[in-house]
């Protein structure tokens, strides 16, 4: 029969002291590089023209058509290009969705996202959408056997090169697409008219 130890979960072995010229070593290096780098950022910044410094961005189009087989379609949360029985191209979304949109916001707008599926209708009745953390005040109804379109109204943002539109449902459900593939609606397309 083996003996067991009587020390406790709780008791560990003394902790040695780290040498104490190694962490006044470390420090002083690490002050020696960042000063380096502050001097070298601070020659730098002196010697670059202030008109370089200012950049313009493109003007921002007032209306904006994002149709989900675009390059323009970036963001996280959504599958690969699919497309319905009538070939209408669609990416499906999981519970939470984000695309960059690049639009004029400035005087706020009208926002519609047409839909060509849904896993379960209480996706599209609970849909929630918002852009740069500001909800869209708008409804998403089901139209048909299996589409919906939501029609909102952006208020007036911030302008920016681009924004970020969220989309996020109550859930999500298991989907044919793949093994682990969970999905809740189906977006083909993104419209933004600015006024």
């Amino acid at each position: 029969m083996k003996k067991t130890s009587k020390m406790s979960q709780f008791d560990s072995p003394p902790i040695k002291s780290p040498e104490k010229r190694l962490p006044k070593a470390a420090v002083g290096y690490i002050d020696a590089l960042l000063e380096a780098q502050r001097m070298r950022f601070v020659k730098e910044h002196a010697a670059t023209p202030a008109a370089a410094s200012t950049t313009s961005s493109p003007a921002l189009p007032a209306k904006l058509d994002l149709l989900a087989e675009s390059d323009a379609f970036v963001g996280s949360g959504w599958g690969p290009l699919d497309k319905n029985r009538k070939g209408v191209p669609h990416r499906w979304m999981a519970r939470l969705g984000t695309i960059l949109l690049a639009a004029d916001t400035s005087k706020g707008g009208q926002l519609t996202l047409t839909g060509t599926g849904y896993l379960r209708r209480r996706y599209v009745d609970d849909l929630t959408v918002w852009i740069d953390d500001q909800p869209v005040e708008g409804v998403a109804v089901r139209k048909g056997l299996n589409a919906w379109i939501f029609e909102g109204r952006v208020p007036a943002l911030e302008n920016r090169p681009f924004h970020i539109l969220g989309l996020q449902t109550s859930g999500i459900k298991a989907f044919h697409l793949g093994p682990d593939t969970h999905a809740s609606l189906a977006l083909s397309k993104i419209s933004f008219k600015a006024g």
